[in-house]
């Protein structure tokens, strides 16, 4: 499964190494690496599909920055002792965030590597339709609102009001909004 790009926050150099060499073996295109120092500027800056975290790092222990992550978009995999995942999977609570129990086992790793990326890339459609369909109700309340001002100044009935925009966007070969927001121009000023 081709995949994007990770980074991956530890202060164990062993750590770093092992989750850096089964991510490229996972077929990541971009691998990134980081003691964890910067490391909100590095999730600004770059456009992570998933952020691997090793607590604790070396000036935090990483609950904060795996929310941060998640709300720049990356899938979140946090690497943590096994007596303290519930604890930590309590405090993370709704976030979309994977806590593995340390040492870590290739094979889970590898697993979990799918699916986070299966998650996100469910969660980047699902935020696509949920933009498109966002744009359709501005869209439809703009030409809505537009009726309305026809209706009101002009008199006209709900569905002459409809017939109008719509010929008129046909005739300019412009989209509906278009007419709507000259009719909202020209009655709302």
């Amino acid at each position: 499964m081709p995949s994007g790009s990770v980074i991956i926050f530890s202060s164990n150099e062993e750590m770093l190494e092992n989750i850096s060499l089964s991510a490229k073996e996972f077929g990541f295109k971009s691998v990134s690496i980081s003691d964890g120092k910067n490391a909100r500027e590095l999730i600004e800056n770059g456009s992570y599909d998933l952020a691997v975290i090793n607590t604790p790092l070396a000036d935090e222990f990483g609950l904060d920055l795996a929310d941060f992550a998640s709300k720049h978009g990356c899938g979140v995999i946090i690497a943590a002792s096994a007596k303290l995942c519930d604890e930590i999977a309590k405090k993370i609570g709704r976030l979309c965030v994977f806590v593995l129990p340390k040492p870590l086992n290739k094979t889970l790793l590898l697993q979990t590597f799918r699916f986070v990326m299966l998650a996100h890339e469910n969660k980047s459609m699902l935020q696509s339709k949920t933009s498109e369909l966002e744009n359709k109700l501005q869209n439809t309340k703009l030409v809505d609102r537009a009726k309305c001002v026809l209706i009101q100044y002009l008199r006209m009935s709900e569905a002459d009001a409809h017939r109008y925009i719509q010929k008129r966007a046909m005739d300019m070969h412009i989209p509906q909004t278009e007419v709507a927001q000259d009719i909202l121009k020209t009655y709302e000023m």
